[in-house]
C-alpha cells in the first residue's frame, strides 16, 4: 500500500517532508515498513525499565 488509509499520507510525502503522517503509517505503508526494518535490522524496541 502506498498511502495510509487513516491519514492519506503517501510514502513519497514522507520522503519529501521527513514526517510520518500518523502512527498507523508504520503498519500500513509497505515501503515504510521495509525502510524502518532495515534501519533497525529487525530488532524490536525495548522500553527502559525502572
Amino acid at each position: 500500500m502506498n498511502k495510509c488509509p487513516y491519514c492519506n499520507t503517501s510514502y513519497e510525502e514522507i520522503l519529501q517532508t521527513g514526517f510520518v503522517g500518523c502512527a498507523h503509517c508504520y503498519a500500513e505503508i509497505d515501503e515504510l515498513k521495509v525502510a524502518v526494518n532495515s534501519l533497525y535490522n529487525g530488532q524490536k524496541h525495548k522500553a527502559r525499565r525502572k
